[in-house]
């Protein structure tokens, strides 16, 4: 049985609508898709009454971006599996976080104008207002479009990230405030991806060991452009912690072959496997 519990949508900073998404993972051979948006479950009620049609199973998850560390300046991912999406206060909680999404990307726009990006202020403003959600990624589509830059790194480079001229700080909620948000809402906390936020294997432990201690559940050990020693150490921590492992593609568009829906290493046979929690196949209300 495939699963692929990590994808997104258009409802985030996916190219795909919930149909198309189905569609492709029918065609790669996933038989359980976890459908997990930045800050948004927007999605999911759509995917959810077209799962049999397409002889899937859907889980309801969602992505929250959090803050971590002494000052809080480093940004992690928490994935959300089998979440009550309709849960008042996750609802909430993802309505506060995108509405400081949507003021980071108006201050972006005005500081792209000043940067000499001309009309990127009133376009930006377009875009907040017709799309479920502005992220950085679609700053970096519309330079690429605009001409400014000649690919999404110098994008990125130039503008978006931390140094660039249009960088805005991020204002997550804590680590810990992500954490139980998704407890309180039925699901189990996963720790996306952890070795792209280019930490050191010291530091990453202290934030699986923190992740933990605030109520963590789990950690993504298997997924695309993993070097097979970084799988091994957090198959190994999985263990240490008794924290459950998952997978998943980390899917955003077809056009990215870096991270293909359903393409990435098995989690290993030593560890407990994420879909074994009793939280997976609880009857939501």
């Amino acid at each position: 049985m495939l699963r692929d519990l990590h994808s997104h949508t258009i409802a985030s900073d996916g190219s795909l609508t919930p149909l198309e998404l189905l569609k492709l993972a029918q065609e790669r051979g996933v038989d359980e898709l976890a459908i997990t948006d930045h800050d948004s479950v927007e999605s999911l009620d759509e995917a959810l009454s077209l799962a049999e049609q397409f002889n899937l199973s859907i889980v309801p998850g969602v992505e929250i971006s959090a803050a971590w560390g002494k000052k809080k300046e480093e940004t992690v991912h928490i994935v959300g599996l089998q979440v009550d999406h309709k849960h008042n206060g996750l609802q909430q909680f993802l309505k506060a976080i995108q509405d400081k999404r949507r003021e980071r990307a108006l201050t972006m726009g005005k500081k792209l104008e000043t940067a000499g990006v001309k009309g990127a202020q009133p376009d930006i403003e377009y875009m907040v207002d017709n799309q479920p959600m502005v992220c950085r990624t679609h700053l970096a589509q519309y330079l690429l479009e605009f001409g400014a830059v000649k690919n999404f790194g110098d994008a990125f480079k130039k503008y978006l990230a931390k140094g660039g001229r249009a960088y805005v700080p991020d204002e997550w909620f804590d680590l810990e405030d992500a954490t139980a948000m998704i407890r309180q809402a039925g699901g189990i906390p996963v720790l996306a991806h952890p070795t792209r936020y280019g930490m050191g294997s010291n530091k990453l432990k202290r934030l699986i060991e923190e992740f933990k201690a605030v109520g963590g559940l789990g950690i993504e050990t298997c997924y695309p452009n993993i070097h097979p020693g970084q799988k091994n150490l957090l198959a190994d921590w999985s263990k240490q912690f008794e924290l459950y492992a998952s997978q998943g593609s980390d899917f955003h568009s077809p056009d990215k072959p870096w991270a293909l829906l359903g393409k990435f290493a098995p989690l290993p046979e030593y560890v407990v496997p994420v879909w074994t929690s009793s939280a997976w196949t609880k009857t939501k209300d």
